[in-house]
């Protein structure tokens, strides 16, 4: 009990810190980079070049993690490459040729760090819950980028060149040392091997394949939203501060939702929340197209707690609710690839319909593409949890609007 809340503690202590140490790469290294000239389109490619590569590593570095039973040296040696990179290599580039390499290897020990330390998660993981079990701990990450936005707020010189990267390596640095303090448990959890036989089976899987093309489509739109927020408050005129808060906002009210929505899924099924992300998503995005003034950004955040929450704790329990036991892991690492391969494809296109039309109408591209996804999940995505007692009495929702947030309106996808 005692080794259990031990490593529990310093799990949550790793994500706080690097978490922390994320929001400031999130939120401020695009604006950093805006301000040597790169323009949006070659700032979104970045992005997705280090989204592209970490989406083809996470297969590997999960199979060498199985092979080897260990989780802790992938994450270790992610952070501590990334810090050095941030503290020597990064204040010494100037073009967008110059940040090619550096983003391909920061995305391969980025992506490194987030698979082999979802799989540890899951390894350390006491839960019968996996909404509630997940979020509980993942929540500490949200505290922590809200913690160093609203540093970054008070104290601006956080968001400043050679004092921010500096700052961020010590960051990294300072996870990677709480890592080497966690025990790692001797049951092992395949969790992000894909294996041959399980994997046609699952190709074969019209539900399955249906949820992930719903999710690539709502995450790609999430996230080229997300990604460029910090450089729409700067297009309308504001500082680095109004930045943070925008950022402190979105993170600040995720935090008791993700735990809210993790657990209500538990409840009432995973539908409805799915439904009524998808429904709050293309509004957010017109929302961001009509903002005129920096001050409109920070209401528009406050949606984070819908569109990305939701997204955070119940497609994972959605896929783990409809696959079999023994191909949990297979359809896992297909999860974990559809989301690599939407992080990568977003930024790129947000980055290059920016460049074209400008920052704001690129968001009604982005509205078009989230009504795609709402269309799609509420005509044939279906509820996960048949034993969910709101869905066994669903005949009372027939004849209301209501009856989309609990059934899909054409057939049923086998």
């Amino acid at each position: 009990m005692v080794k259990e809340q031990r490593n529990s503690i310093l799990v949550r202590a790793f994500l706080f810190f690097y978490y922390a140490g994320w929001a400031l790469v999130f939120s401020f290294i695009p604006v950093y980079l805006r301000e040597l000239g790169l323009s949006i389109g070659e700032i979104g490619s970045l992005s997705a070049l280090s989204a592209f590569i970490g989406a083809l590593i996470q297969t590997p570095i999960g199979s060498l993690s199985d092979k080897i039973k260990k989780r802790k040296p992938f994450i270790i040696l992610g952070l501590l490459a990334n810090s050095l990179i941030y503290l020597f290599i990064f204040p010494k580039l100037s073009t967008y040729k110059d940040f090619l390499l550096i983003y391909a290897i920061s995305g391969l020990c980025t992506y490194t760090i987030l698979t082999a330390s979802s799989v540890l998660m899951v390894d350390l993981s006491a839960s019968g819950e996996l909404g509630r079990g997940y979020a509980s701990s993942r929540m500490w990450g949200s505290i922590g980028f809200l913690v160093s936005i609203l540093l970054s707020g008070v104290i601006p010189i956080l968001t400043h060149g050679s004092v921010m990267l500096f700052v961020i390596s010590v960051i990294f640095l300072s996870s990677a040392i709480l890592v080497i303090f966690i025990k790692e448990p001797e049951r092992k959890v395949n969790v992000l091997t894909p294996q041959v036989r399980g994997f046609r089976r699952l190709v074969v899987n019209k539900q399955l394949l249906s949820f992930l093309l719903f999710y690539f489509l709502y995450y790609t739109t999430l996230t080229g939203a997300s990604n460029n927020v910090n450089l729409l408050v700067k297009s309308l005129g504001g500082s680095n501060r109004m930045v943070s808060f925008s950022y402190a906002i979105s993170s600040g009210i995720e935090i008791p939702f993700m735990f809210i929505m993790g657990s209500l899924s538990d409840r009432i099924g995973r539908r409805p929340l799915l439904v009524l992300a998808s429904l709050a998503l293309p509004l957010r995005m017109l929302l961001y197209s009509m903002a005129s003034n920096p001050i409109h950004i920070l209401g528009i955040q406050t949606m984070h707690s819908v569109t990305f929450a939701v997204m955070v704790v119940v497609p994972i329990a959605y896929i783990n609710d409809i696959i079999h036991t023994e191909e949990r892991g297979t359809a896992q690492g297909m999860f974990n690839m559809t989301t690599g391969f939407a992080s990568a494809f977003a930024p790129f296109l947000a980055g290059y319909i920016a460049d074209i039309v400008g920052i704001s109408k690129m968001y009604l591209f982005l509205m078009l593409l989230a009504l795609v996804s709402t269309i799609w999940l509420i005509c044939f995505i279906e509820e996960s949890r048949t034993s969910n007692t709101i869905i066994e009495n669903g005949d009372s929702f027939s004849k209301l609007p209501l009856r989309i947030f609990f059934t899909p309106l054409c057939r049923r996808i086998k």
